[in-house]
């Protein structure tokens, strides 16, 4: 976990952890993370597993197949966030590789927050994260700036490239990494996770009201195949995001729709939940 521990200043005098870079959100001494492996719902033992896959901190979609991928892309327009003045909201939209069953990820996109000193300033930016080194924040966004992200493989190495179509921004990261096992691609929505300055403690913060989010154009690629949409692969899973209640069971926290011809899906804010105790790592 300590891969994700490097400082970053941001308004209000606080440090905010995204992107994998631990930051804190203004008020907090939490250090969040954005990006990560999926944690699965677990109730009574039970994970919340088929179809749709029940996760406490993804929602979209996720692909997998018995030949490695070697490219995931996306398109999305970055959504506005409302601030209602509470600490401990974020949001990120997102592609990747693996961390759907494994716990290497590939992944890079935008994350929201509420920050400034009461928690009513919408903050935005773009990061990535390859595994095994921890995430970087690398241009702001606005709300309406089309985004494209990409994660692809070629020749031993990956390529992570988060791109502003509006205000020509774009960054990428090349590493190898011989540990990652390309055994999945996702569309993620994410509430990050948030740890104490030792990581003894750690929760999931609230999701950020981001009221829709639509990815677009949503396609992936196998060696020795070609890029194709969601819908074509076989192991296609629906990821719904939920929040435990404290009587028992879950209460969702967004609503992600069906995949269209044009293999886009729109998510839809239901709730913000609250601060969600956890164990880093998914809950196989």
């Amino acid at each position: 976990m300590k891969r994700w521990l490097a400082l970053l200043s941001v308004a209000g005098g606080s440090v905010l952890s995204v992107a994998g870079t631990a930051t804190a959100v203004a008020g907090s001494s939490a250090l969040p993370t954005v990006g990560g492996p999926m944690i699965r719902a677990v109730q009574s033992g039970v994970t919340g597993g088929g179809i749709p896959t029940i996760s406490e901190n993804w929602s979209g979609y996720a692909v997998t197949s018995t030949k490695k991928f070697n490219y995931v892309y996306a398109s999305f327009v970055q959504p506005a966030i409302t601030c209602p003045g509470v600490k401990k909201q974020l949001t990120s939209n997102w592609v990747g590789l693996d961390g759907f069953n494994d716990e290497t990820v590939e992944q890079d996109g935008t994350f929201a927050y509420c920050g400034g000193p009461n928690w009513t300033t919408p903050q935005y930016s773009a990061w990535y994260e390859m595994f095994p080194a921890g995430s970087v924040n690398v241009f702001k966004v606005k709300p309406g700036d089309v985004i494209d992200a990409t994660v692809s493989y070629s020749g031993g190495k990956f390529s992570l490239t988060i791109a502003d179509v509006t205000s020509h921004k774009t960054a990428t990261d090349t590493a190898a990494c011989s540990a990652c096992a390309r055994a999945s691609a996702e569309w993620i929505i994410e509430r990050p996770a948030g740890c104490n300055a030792s990581f003894t403690k750690c929760f999931l913060f609230a999701l950020a009201d981001f009221g829709t989010t639509t990815m677009n154009d949503n396609l992936a690629g196998l060696d020795h195949g070609t890029w194709r949409g969601i819908e074509s692969f076989t192991n296609n899973y629906p990821i719904f995001m939920v929040a435990p209640l404290k009587s028992g069971g879950f209460i969702t926290l967004d609503t992600v729709g069906p995949v269209s011809s044009s293999n886009s899906f729109t998510a839809t804010w239901d709730r913000s939940g609250h601060p969600t105790p956890i164990q880093f790592g998914p809950n196989r």
